[in-house]
This record gives structure tokens, C-alpha cells and sequence, in this order.
């Protein structure tokens, strides 16, 4: 077995098949420790039994009754010990167990034969005949089937030494990285406060680790850790934990909580999945059926949606979206079972698609074709799915790793071989490296163009277009950030200019018509004309007789060449504004300030022209305010390049 690896070994079977006995014989551990189970000689709850080093022994219930505690303690193995009496053989728990086992992917395991003292050779053989017919086209199809005894202790030494063999030959649990610990048990300890026992699936938990108990969202600190009953300074992939809190109640965990990192496993009413009915399920599933949904140590009642059938027959598969009673947690790839409301037997598994999905409409082609993207057992192309599904919205890794249940660091280091081969680009927000799917950012990015030529054929003398003008022209369905990165990443490709905030195709240019010439000539020279006191644009209307869109869509042409400038709504000529200028710079070089009545005096103007005079040569560095003052900023260069401060 690999260094610090933890193994689970899962006992599973009918009721009455000697699990807890074949646990005894094999470890001298008691897993029966309620005083129910004792009075009643039957397992109701799931029982630890800690063998050794690095192996835990889950003794799961084989009553009908009790199943839903089977699947919680299934849920977390890696070696299934699949448990059939010999004076029994093949009973209705046998074929559920294994049903279950199967559903959650188990895929691994020995088959213990047990009460072999109780029944002849002869009957022993026609029974592992029967078993082998049971278990033919499962995982445990090939797997050892061994004879044992609980009671004359015939058959432990050797099922102890294959299970040694095969504990040793587990691999290492993969691990997601992002916290998961499903709790399974919860109680008070006096001296400890409130310790709740679970499985780590995924990531570890140290002392004074700040998590979130899911899926009440409720924050907790780590008092302390232990694994077989020794305090550890963290506990990982596999590992049977023990973690106590001391600001946690015990009223306020239970099973099938769980507990994570800030931000993962958050609640969730809506999941997408795909299910498939077993072939011996006992009943048909309908749209909107109501089901006892068992995801990890929990179980939620639940309504399926069935988004591509009207039904489900036995054996038959289909995408639904499971619309939960109260909230649970999952992330893509989660194995569950589903077993009927009334009477509860067991009738599909399926695996999570996604965790906190929009409501779907059924038989929607594109719902399903996002679905069966999903399905895809490789993380990067989950990704590229979930990018593909958010069209032109972005994601960061952040966003992504918990419908994944992976940590940031991995899902930031898989979104980037996405961008390395061109599946997906990225651009920065806040700080933030974003993603978007190529095929949406490509589409944008065409919208863009596209609309631009739109807007340069409807409006020829507009010589560009602000960002928000051409975000209305597309429509909706694109992020703020995402349009500016595609706008600017255009821009540096040289597909448009941005200047600005505003937008062009290169290729554009302003021509005006003969008669279109003629007004901006005729309203260049009443600007000139007009000097420190020119018109503004309603009165060059009137004066010439023009309309007042045609005179403001030249106006606008002109502003674009700056052949003039347009200060707080009023017009002036570039020329008159040099001239200005340059005789605002002789007289403060020769008086060093200037009020606003000499100014008026100085350019031949009144208040209404002098003060956004004054105030664009002080936005553009000349002059600087000095109460009812202006003066000459040092080192200011004037419109022409010269020094014309000190």
C-alpha cells in the first residue's frame, strides 16, 4: 500500500449474513456498539472498526429498513467485502447491496461465503454456483468467492491474508484538492465539545481550520483532529477522520452535512444528472416521480425532472434535473442513488453533471447537447463545457472549482492548457485572469465588427461609436468586461480603433458631399467670425438656414478633424482658440496673473465665453487657478510645443 495511504473496506450483504460476526473474527472488534443493536442482533447503523495502520472496516446494515445507512457507508470505500450467508444464498438485500455497490462505483472487492459450519459441502458448492450467476457482467465477476466460518474461525486466517494483498495493491485516492469531509456521525464529547466522523474525500483538515458546515452554511473552526483515535496534524484523502469543534453544537450537525472550504459545496435545490434505472428496478420512473435521493452520507427527498423522456423503464438511461425538498451538496461526477419513495427500494444511480444548473425546459436539443458535454470524465473538458455553456460571460477559476469539487490552483492550471490550445482565451478584471470559450469570443468579436459597419453605413459622418452605443447595437447576452476585453483585443490586432471609448473600423473615413462641404465651410467662417464670442450650434441653425441635425452632424465632422473644439456646449474655431491662447500666454508672461475681467478685456469676450475659456486652459495644464487668479503653470508647453511657463 502506497505511504500514507487510508483504506476503506465496506462490508455489504443481507441481513442476518454474519457482516458484523466476519468483522469480529477478522479484527476482534465489536462494530455493533448501540444497545439496539445488541438487544436486536442486527446492525442498524454504520460501524467503524479500526483494523490497523491506515484500514477501517465499515460494517454497513443489511435490513431493507436500514439501507439508507448503507449507502452512506458505501459511499466512501475502495474495497468492497461482499458479505452471503451459505444457509441462506441469494437474498433480496444480496441482489440490493450489490445494485448499490455497483451505482456508486465501487469496483473492487472479495466475496465472503459465511455460516459454512451451518450447511454440507455439497450445499456450499451449489451456492458459489448461484453467486457466480449473480454476480456474472458486475465488477465482482471474477473476484476470489471464499468459504468462511465466524464461529469454528475456518477459512479468517486466509480471508484475512488476500484482504492484506489486496489492501496493499490500492492505489492512491485521487485527490481534488478543495476540502470534503461528508459527515456520517455526530456527537458530544465532554472536555472536546461537539466531534463529528467522516470519510475525507478530498483535500485536509487541520487544527484551526476555518471551514463552512454545508449545507447550512454554517462557519466553524477546527478544535482538533484524530485518526484511530491519535491526534494528527492533518488528515487527508481516505483518511477516517475525528474532528471536534468547540463553537459548534451538536442539534446543529447531522449526517449528511458536510464539511468544506469557504466557498465550496454551497446549497443546492437543482441538480443535473444522468440516471440510469437498473434492470431489475421494481417500477417504471415518470416524470416528476418523487424520490429518496442518497448522495453521500445523506438523503433528500426529491421530484425528477425527466428532460429528454416521459418515462424510464427498467435498464433504460436519460438526463433529468433532480429538484430537491431541501438543499444538498454535490459536484460534478458525484456518484448517487435513487430509491422509490413508497415502498423504498432501490431503483437508479446516476452521477452528478452539474451541481447548481439553471431550471431547464425539457426536450431542449441544446440542454441536452450541454449535458452529454458534460458527461466527459475529464476535468479539462468539463471545463471547456461549462465555458462553452456561459457564451460570452466570463469565469474564473475561482468561479469554476467548486462545480468541479477542485481546487482553484488545479482548475486555474487546467483552464490555462485550454487557452494553450485555443479553446478558450483569457483576459484580466480586477486583478483576475477571466475565461471565455474561443467559440464565443470569436462570435463576439464578429458582432463587434459587424455592428460597427452597421453603424459607419447608417451614420457615414460619425467618424466612431461609443462602447455602450455598439453593446445596445448587438443585444444582450454579453458581459460588460468580456465585450471591453474583445473590443481592445480587436483594437490590437488592428481589426478597429479604439480611442477613447469609442469605435471604428480602420478603413473608415468621413466624407462629406459637395453640399455637405459647403455648411462646413459656411459654419467655419461664423465661427471665425464670431471670434471670443462665436455661436452656438441652435443659433448657426438659424443663421443659416439649416436644420439642426445636418448642422450638428458636420459640427461633428469638424470637432473629429479639430478644425474645431467644443467647450461646455459652446463652439469655438481652432484657429481663434490658438490665437487666444497665445495671447494669454504673452500677457501672463508679462504680468505673471490675470483675472477674469482682464481676460474678457484681453480676448474681447464675455463671462458666458470667459469661463470655459479659462477653465479648458486649465484642464490642459496652461494655467492653474489661484483663487480669482490664473497663472502660468512652470514648465507648461502651449498648443504649438513651445515652453510657455517659467
Amino acid at each position: 500500500m502506497t505511504p500514507g495511504r487510508h483504506v476503506i473496506i465496506g462490508t455489504a450483504g443481507h441481513i442476518d449474513h454474519g457482516k458484523t460476526a466476519l468483522v469480529k473474527a477478522l479484527t476482534g472488534i465489536e462494530t455493533d456498539t448501540h444497545p439496539q443493536e445488541r438487544a436486536r442482533g442486527l446492525t442498524i447503523d454504520v460501524g467503524f472498526a479500526y483494523w490497523k495502520e491506515g484500514v477501517t472496516l465499515l460494517d454497513v446494515p443489511g435490513h431493507e429498513r436500514f439501507v439508507k445507512n448503507a449507502v452512506a457507508g458505501v459511499s466512501s470505500v475502495d474495497l468492497a467485502l461482499f458479505v452471503v450467508a451459505a444457509d441462506d444464498g441469494v437474498m433480496p438485500q444480496t441482489r440490493e447491496h450489490l445494485a448499490i455497490l455497483r451505482l456508486l462505483g465501487v469496483s473492487d472487492g472479495i466475496v465472503a461465503l459465511t455460516k459454512t459450519d451451518l450447511v454440507e459441502p455439497e450445499w456450499v458448492e451449489m451456492v458459489v454456483e448461484d453467486l457466480r450467476e449473480l454476480l456474472a457482467g458486475t465488477f465482482l465477476e471474477t473476484a476470489e468467492i471464499v468459504p468462511v466460518s465466524s464461529v469454528t474461525g475456518e477459512g479468517i486466517d486466509g480471508l484475512r491474508e488476500l484482504l492484506e494483498a489486496r489492501i496493499a495493491a490500492v492505489g492512491e485516492r485521487p485527490d481534488r484538492g478543495a476540502l470534503r469531509l461528508p459527515v456520517d456521525r455526530a456527537f458530544s464529547m465532554s472536555g472536546f465539545g461537539t466531534v463529528v466522523t467522516g470519510t475525507v474525500l478530498a483535500g485536509s483538515v487541520r487544527p484551526r481550520d476555518e471551514l463552512v458546515l454545508q449545507p447550512r452554511g454554517r462557519p466553524v473552526r477546527v478544535r482538533g483532529v484524530q485518526i484511530h483515535g491519535a491526534d494528527v496534524a492533518a488528515a487527508g484523502p481516505g483518511d477516517r477522520a475525528a474532528v471536534n469543534f468547540s463553537d459548534l453544537n451538536v442539534a446543529d450537525v447531522a449526517r449528511g452535512d458536510t464539511l468544506a472550504e469557504p466557498g465550496f459545496f454551497e446549497a443546492t435545490s437543482l441538480i443535473d444528472a444522468h440516471l440510469r434505472m437498473l434492470p431489475d428496478a421494481p417500477a417504471v420512473l415518470k416524470h416528476r416521480d418523487r424520490l429518496r435521493l442518497h448522495l453521500g452520507p445523506g438523503e433528500v427527498l426529491g421530484r425528477v425532472v425527466l428532460l429528454d423522456a416521459d418515462a424510464l423503464a427498467p435498464g433504460e438511461s436519460g438526463f433529468v434535473q433532480l429538484r430537491l425538498e431541501r438543499p444538498g451538496v454535490a459536484a460534478h461526477g458525484d456518484r448517487f442513488v435513487a430509491r422509490r419513495y413508497s415502498p423504498a427500494r432501490t431503483m437508479a444511480g446516476g452521477s452528478v453533471l452539474h451541481p447548481r444548473p439553471r431550471p431547464h425546459r425539457r426536450r431542449r436539443p441544446e440542454v441536452l447537447e450541454q449535458l452529454r458535454r458534460l458527461q466527459a470524465e475529464d476535468p479539462g473538458a468539463v471545463l471547456e463545457a461549462l465555458l462553452f455553456d456561459a457564451g460570452a460571460g466570463s469565469n474564473s477559476a475561482a468561479d469554476l472549482a467548486p462545480v468541479l469539487g477542485r481546487s482553484v490552483a488545479e482548475v486555474e492550471a487546467r483552464l490555462g492548457e485550454l487557452r494553450d490550445r485555443g479553446a478558450c482565451v483569457d483576459f484580466e478584471q480586477a486583478g483576475r485572469r477571466r475565461f471565455v470559450h474561443a467559440g464565443a469570443w470569436e462570435r463576439l468579436g464578429g458582432e463587434i465588427l459587424a455592428a460597427l459597419a452597421g453603424f459607419h453605413e447608417e451614420q457615414p459622418l460619425q467618424p466612431a461609436v461609443s462602447r455602450e452605443e455598439l453593446g445596445r447595437r448587438i443585444g444582450g447576452g454579453h458581459e460588460a468586461a468580456v465585450f471591453q476585453a474583445a473590443a481592445e483585443s480587436l483594437a490590437a490586432d488592428g481589426q478597429v480603433r479604439l480611442e477613447a471609448g469609442r469605435l471604428s473600423l480602420p478603413g473608415h473615413r468621413v466624407e462629406l458631399t459637395a453640399e455637405q462641404e459647403g455648411l462646413r465651410q459656411e459654419i467655419a467662417a461664423a465661427l471665425r467670425d464670431g471670434g471670443a464670442r462665436p455661436p452656438d450650434e441652435g443659433e448657426l441653425s438659424g443663421s443659416l438656414g439649416r436644420p439642426a441635425a445636418e448642422v450638428e452632424a458636420v459640427v461633428a465632422v469638424m470637432q473629429e478633424r479639430g478644425e474645431l473644439a467644443r467647450l461646455d456646449g459652446l463652439l469655438f474655431d481652432a484657429a481663434v482658440l490658438e490665437r487666444i491662447e497665445s495671447d494669454l500666454v504673452a500677457y501672463l508672461r508679462e504680468h505673471g496673473q490675470i483675472e477674469v475681467a482682464g481676460f474678457r478685456e484681453l480676448v474681447d469676450t464675455t463671462r458666458r465665453f470667459a469661463l470655459p475659456l479659462l477653465n479648458y486652459f486649465d484642464g490642459k495644464g496652461l494655467t492653474q487657478r489661484e483663487d480669482a487668479l490664473r497663472r502660468l503653470v512652470p514648465g507648461a508647453v502651449d498648443s504649438r510645443g513651445n515652453a510657455a511657463g517659467d
